[in-house]
This record gives C-alpha cells, structure tokens and sequence, in this order.
C-alpha cells in the first residue's frame, strides 16, 4: 500500500516537507517531498532526514493511504448525463 506523510520536528514542531513510500510489515521510504520554499539540502537514498529549521530529530505524522492508480477523468468522467424531459 502506498502511503504519505508529513515530516515534522520533535523539537520545534516544524514541517520539512512530506515522505512517500510503501507500507508492508515495515514503512519502506520512496521519495522525500519538501515543502515549498524549502531551504535545506534534500536529503539522498539513505541519508538521515533532520529538521530544515534546527537540525532537530523529525517523525512521520498523518501517515494516509494514497490511491495506487490514478483515477481516470476522461470522457466518461467528462460526459453529463441526460436531463430530466420536463412535463408539458
């Protein structure tokens, strides 16, 4: 299941951006999503993630399911449907 989260700090409560990765008996990271205006050095595969603002320790929190394929919006999405023939 793939799932996003918000980084946060322990210590000043800051949010450095959002995690995504896949959820199974443990949480396996796929990317690291900084938010806008971010001012640190993204973090590499296997780099320790810290607080953007004071080097703090983060954690995961609003850790959420995220559909795995994108919903289709196309011409069935786009087509109306028929409306109601008025009584005369």
């Amino acid at each position: 299941m793939k799932v996003v989260g918000e980084v946060k700090c322990y210590h000043c409560g800051h949010v450095s951006g959002e995690i995504e990765g896949t959820r199974t008996d443990h949480l396996v990271l796929h990317a690291f999503n900084p938010r806008p205006g971010y001012q640190g050095t993204p973090p590499g595969p296997g780099d320790r993630i810290r607080c953007e603002r004071c080097q703090g320790p983060v954690f995961i929190e609003d850790l959420r399911p995220t559909p795995m394929y994108p919903i289709a919006m196309g011409k069935a999405a786009a087509k109306k449907r028929p409306s109601p023939k008025k009584a005369a």
